[in-house]
């Protein structure tokens, strides 16, 4: 798999016939698994001479892969065509170094204009794809892995804009293009990363408070929650990737908030040596208690 800063060498070289193509391609996701020169000429207009030369040439590439039944993208493909449609509509003027390597995604630096952001590359099926490629081959479930990618950058762009809305501590949600996320960058450490806390009662209770306002003003839990999204910056605490977030009224939003507290309660027992009650914590960030944190 081409890392987003390769695919976004390599798309410097497309012609626009190119990404109308890989546009039609994105459009079949979901019905097909593989789409036939003639079907892409239906949608695109274009000649199937010209659509087939155009289809050797991005597979030489490894933006798409292809077999008897045809053609289908792959994660460069759609890197490249979310790349494109970002930058034309003016919001992502360049790309910069890698910032995080996740299990799904990856981040990037990025500028818009003189504005530092973020994007977000979601890389659903990672695993399961690094395995087939060793075998040189794209599984039956590429197609599938692409459309998850989707839907999990759309649901956290949705849910960060849901948060921002309420002025909550959460990186701003900029644009959206298929699986690409643009957020405002927030200069900080991750918790995990934080050896020394001045006060590490204080840096705890900061961060249930930031959980209670998600909890209180937006009606989210976390579901995910724990030391390695967790931004500690200048500015306050910043709670990071919103995917899997429930909303306060899902039968399992108990559930995920104590996983979410007990996550955070190991980790600044083992750190920092701070004991916290989990009963006291869950009252405190669910409205449930005085305003006075319990750490």
């Amino acid at each position: 798999m081409s890392t987003l800063r390769e695919v976004a060498e390599l798309s410097r070289v497309l012609s626009d016939d190119d990404y109308h193509i890989l546009s039609s391609l994105a459009r079949f996701l979901g019905r097909r698994r593989y789409v036939q020169v003639d079907a892409i000429s239906k949608v695109t207009g274009r000649s199937e001479d010209a659509i087939s030369r155009s289809l050797r040439r991005m597979h030489s590439m490894g933006l798409i892969t292809r077999s008897s039944a045809g053609y289908s993208l792959v994660y460069a493909g759609l890197d490249a065509l979310a790349l494109h449609s970002l930058q034309r509509a003016g919001h992502l003027d360049a790309l910069g170094v890698p910032i995080a390597v996740g299990k799904e995604s990856d981040v990037y630096a990025g500028i818009v204009g003189a504005r530092e952001v973020v994007v977000k590359a979601y890389r659903i099926g990672r695993v399961s794809f690094r395995r087939l490629k060793r075998l040189r081959i794209y599984g039956p479930r590429t197609h599938e892995w692409l459309l998850a990618s989707m839907r999990s950058a759309a649901t956290e762009f949705r849910n960060l804009r849901r948060l921002s809305a309420v002025e909550l501590p959460v990186p701003k949600p900029l644009s959206l293009r298929y699986h690409l996320l643009v957020m405002d960058r927030i200069d900080g450490i991750v918790l995990r990363y934080v050896d020394e806390a001045g006060d590490p009662h204080m840096l705890i209770r900061e961060i249930l408070e930031a959980i209670r306002r998600c909890y209180v003003e937006a009606r989210l839990v976390h579901a995910d929650l724990n030391e390695f999204n967790i931004m500690v910056s200048r500015q306050g605490i910043f709670i990071l990737d919103w995917p899997q977030a429930v909303d306060a009224g899902n039968p399992a939003a108990a559930t995920y908030m104590e996983r979410d507290l007990d996550n955070i309660i190991r980790f600044f027992r083992k750190r920092f040596n701070v004991a916290l009650d989990r009963g006291s914590a869950l009252d405190y960030v669910t409205g449930q208690a005085e305003r006075s944190s319990p750490a």
